[in-house]
């Protein structure tokens, strides 16, 4: 998106806005006296003149061909404003109503938004891991992702940024400075791993006293009580008028009493 060398030698020419109809009957001239269809909308579109800028007095198309950059910035900008109903604000409004019938273009401002969301979230929090990739296979994804990212391509691309002869300034550069720097906070932040203990813990103490291996739990209530008679469950069960079944179920089941 770095401009050409014929927008390098164009120098800025100020001065003040002309008004929209002005700009759109001297792109509708400037078609015909070149042999081109003057009531073609999207043509006179693309040969207004700017009104603005450094570029002022180039045409729209001639800024998309020579400083894409430049353009997809003023885009960027005009896309936040409101219309107003001045000269300047209409030769805005014009170029992004030209620039919004232009399929690659409307991409590429898409990549440059995103771009800018992203180096804001950098600057909010202080990591440049927020970045966007801006070559290769992972182009238009943060720094951030690309190093967790654990498939083969990836980390592949992680190793070789390691060793990479990057150019200052460039975003190689950035993505490699910031690789370098997760692999020393995370050698840092590392723990060695435990050393193996050696010690056990005491074996059991063997028991010495012999009542405990005689002993014995105490035998069931009915076998220190005897036999339930039969005069006894005739009681329990008389008496089983009176009370709710579960009282029942738990005398029929307790030790058995003599009845008096």
């Amino acid at each position: 998106m770095a401009p050409s060398e014929q927008a390098k030698g164009v120098g800025n020419v100020p001065g003040r806005a002309k008004p929209k109809e002005e700009v759109m009957t001297e792109a509708r001239n400037f078609i015909a006296n070149n042999g081109g269809d003057p009531n073609y909308h999207f043509l006179t579109l693309a040969h207004c003149q700017l009104q603005f800028g450094m570029y002022q007095g180039q045409r729209f198309r001639w800024l998309m061909e020579n400083s894409l950059g430049c353009a997809l910035y003023l885009l960027q900008s005009i896309s936040k404003e409101s219309a107003q109903g001045n000269p300047l604000s209409e030769n805005k409004q014009l170029l992004l109503q030209y620039a919004s019938q232009i399929r690659e273009v409307k991409e590429e401002l898409e990549k440059f938004q995103k771009k800018m969301r992203m180096q804001a979230k950098a600057r909010e929090t202080g990591d440049q891991g927020w970045l966007m990739v801006e070559f290769g296979e992972f182009q238009g994804q943060s720094m951030k992702e690309v190093y967790e990212d654990k498939t083969l391509k990836a980390q592949n691309l992680i190793d070789y940024l390691v060793r990479a002869d990057a150019r200052p300034n460039t975003t190689m550069a950035i993505f490699k400075a910031y690789v370098l720097k997760r692999r020393a906070s995370a050698s840092s932040t590392s723990a060695p791993p435990p050393a193996a203990s050696t010690s056990s813990a005491p074996p059991p103490a063997a028991s010495t006293s012999s009542e405990a291996s005689t002993s014995s739990a105490p035998p069931p209530a009915a076998s220190r009580t005897g036999a339930w008679k039969k005069s006894t469950m005739k009681a329990l069960l008389a008496r089983g008028k009176n009370v709710s079944p579960s009282q029942l179920a738990r005398k029929l089941m307790s030790p058995v009493k003599s009845c008096e």
